[in-house]
């Protein structure tokens, strides 16, 4: 029996609309009060009937009603809907990390929409070569092309303009949250030398020491004979070094390791970080000495010891920037709540269902 097309709003907030000559009822959703069909393009035809009338057709179509969207909260009484959060959560990455429907899904979504309504409000304008240089500089910084951008956002779903919305968008925001946060938040030396003192202990170190090595290698058919060959050639070089020989320039010269070229350095090495032989041999010598040849499964090494530090704490000058850096972003994180549930959500009317 033919029932027209009347939308009509359920008990959880939701719109089921009921099409001629269909006899099923399909979701709606919109914005702002206005409401289109997901399902259907056609224009149905449109009659008007007596209450009693409408609510027989409700009865016979109920049944098959399938309910494929519903309010869940609105932001200056624009409705946020299901179907734009499962929107959402296919494509934010916050979203992605929570489960279907999550609370947590529902706030970022709820977030952004209030964030991008105070855009649009104090007016942050970002230019198309703003845009354009910050995906340039993606582009650079993951060593891909344009085309090779393309096929990767294709992959997520997205297409070069869609990208391009996101992007300004995210540049907005940002711009919003220096403008309002940045600039109210402040960590003062006092604080970051508290920090250091309290936590001292996440800044303790293990004795380390700095070595360089001259590498003779040994293939792994060598001969018994040219062990005692390359050791003596090994025992040659450390001479001309105790002699007074640049090790540097010997590490250059003679090893066959790919850090000979840069003076045989090897950097800085705790305990246990190191090949066992080498280590034995570091930590007996005083700083600049030259062991005797040591045998490795690499080969035959000379191995200098460039510096030590005994076991400690990095001093502060060494990881002040890295703790301020650190409570920075910690008061930034705790500033930008409170901007946004003190500030934001009290003067955007939201309401969650």
């Amino acid at each position: 029996m033919p029932c027209g097309s009347d939308a009509v709003r359920v008990s959880d907030g939701s719109m089921i609309t009921f099409h001629s000559g269909t006899g099923d009822g399909r979701r709606e959703t919109g914005v702002g009060g206005q409401y289109r069909s997901m399902s259907d393009t056609r224009r149905p035809a449109h009659y008007v009937f007596p209450t009693g009338l409408l609510a027989l057709c409700l009865l016979v179509t109920s049944a098959r009603a399938e309910i494929i969207d519903k309010i869940l909260a609105t932001v200056d009484g624009d409705p946020v809907t299901l179907y734009e959060l499962h929107q959402f959560q296919q494509k934010d990455i916050r979203a992605r990390q929570s489960s279907p429907g999550s609370e947590d899904s529902l706030k970022a979504l709820i977030t952004d929409k209030v964030v991008q309504r105070e855009v649009t409000d104090v007016g942050v304008i970002v230019r198309d070569e703003d845009v354009e240089r910050y995906i340039e500089g993606i582009r650079e910084r993951n060593k891909i092309n344009e085309e090779q951008l393309k096929e990767a956002l294709n992959a997520q779903g997205l297409t070069m303009e869609a990208y391009r919305k996101q992007v300004r968008e995210d540049l907005q925001r940002q711009q919003l949250i220096a403008r309002e946060i940045r600039g109210k938040v402040n960590v003062t030396p006092e604080e970051v030398e508290r920090y250091y003192k309290e936590h001292i202990s996440d800044y303790s170190t293990s004795e380390r020491v700095q070595v360089a090595h001259i590498l003779f290698a040994l293939p792994a058919d060598t001969s018994s004979d040219q062990v005692v060959a390359i050791t003596a050639k090994a025992e040659e070089v450390r001479g001309r070094i105790v002699k007074g020989a640049d090790f540097a320039e010997m590490a250059k010269q003679y090893s066959e390791d790919r850090s000979g070229q840069e003076g045989g350095s090897l950097g800085w090495f705790a305990k246990g970080e190191m090949l066992e032989p080498m280590e034995q041999a570091a930590l007996k010598l005083k700083v600049g000495e030259v062991s005797q040849p040591v045998r490795t499964r690499l080969g035959i090494h000379l191995v200098k010891l460039e510096a030590k530090e005994g076991a400690g704490a990095k001093p502060l000058t060494e990881v002040s920037e890295q703790i301020k850096q650190q409570l920075y972003s910690e008061a930034l994180e705790g500033r930008f709540e409170k901007w946004l549930t003190e500030d934001l959500y009290k003067r955007h009317h939201v309401e969650i269902f």
